[in-house]
């Protein structure tokens, strides 16, 4: 009688592979074949090694069908140990490794770019509504307060370019969480912002680039210098990037040495 399962990966007359109803990678053999043993048993206890750390690799953010192809490989992987096809289940295991790294990223990156522009949208419309409405403002607010707003403002676009400009070149991990990944893209808009308002300010009291700012072109180049702060917001390492990077390291030594100890099924 076939155990409850998800997806069977491999069934013959001598044992059975298969992802269960939580995609957990499980398998059962026959006495038979438990008798007879392993060809190698080290590259057998080598290959559960690989299996039982993949198994342990952090996914429960990533959506289900990937999941779920990711555990298929892993089975396959086992499969073949049980097949005494050790460098094919190797070969396998390594390709699992990598798909559910780069799934790992593209969840991730999908989050940060998510959470960077949702965050920056209120700027942008805040600086289309100064823009149309500038000549009340200036008249209610002042003119420098206003050319200030409109700073930071371009202050926080140039941030979520920064932050489109050097996704792909970030390692990003989606086991740290999707609310971390949230607070770190809202707070580098934020950071870029807040770098808008200073600059902007420092230029305004002719602090900085005086030699540009003649014949009333403060403004103009208030917005261009805090565009450009905001754009190399680099106040902090990602901490999504760092978190991906120890995490990596981890993986390739745990993959690459095996795990001992892991007991029989």
């Amino acid at each position: 009688m076939l155990p409850d399962l998800e997806y069977l990966v491999h069934a013959t007359s001598n044992y059975i592979v298969f992802l269960d109803l939580e995609l957990d990678v499980d398998w059962e053999t026959t006495p038979e074949y438990d008798k007879k043993g392993h060809k190698d048993e080290t590259l057998f206890n080598q290959v559960r090694n690989q299996v039982a750390l993949l198994e342990s690799t952090p996914c429960a953010e990533i959506p289900r069908h990937m999941k779920e192809h990711f555990k298929r490989l892993v089975g396959e992987g086992m499969d073949r140990a049980l097949a005494h096809d050790y460098p094919g289940a190797q070969s396998i295991l390594h390709v699992a490794s990598e798909y559910i790294s780069e799934r790992s990223h593209e969840t991730s990156r999908c989050w940060y770019l998510t959470a960077s522009t949702a965050m920056t949208a209120p700027f942008i419309i805040a600086g289309i509504v100064f823009w149309i409405w500038r000549a009340p403002l200036i008249a209610l607010i002042g003119e420098n307060p206003f050319w200030l707003a409109l700073a930071t403002i371009a202050g926080a676009v140039g941030a979520l370019l920064s932050v489109i400009g050097r996704t792909g070149k970030l390692q990003f991990d989606c086991s740290s969480g999707r609310w971390l990944h949230y607070l770190e893209g809202a707070s580098r808009v934020w950071a870029g912002a807040l770098s808008g308002l200073f600059v902007g300010l420092a230029v305004r009291s002719d602090l900085i680039l005086t030699a540009l700012t003649h014949g009333g072109k403060v403004p103009a180049i208030m917005i261009l210098a805090a565009m450009a702060s905001g754009a190399g917001e680099r106040l902090a390492n990602s901490i999504i990037a760092d978190l991906g990077s120890v995490k990596s390291e981890t993986l390739k030594h745990g993959t690459d040495h095996g795990l001992s100890g892991i007991s029989d099924r």
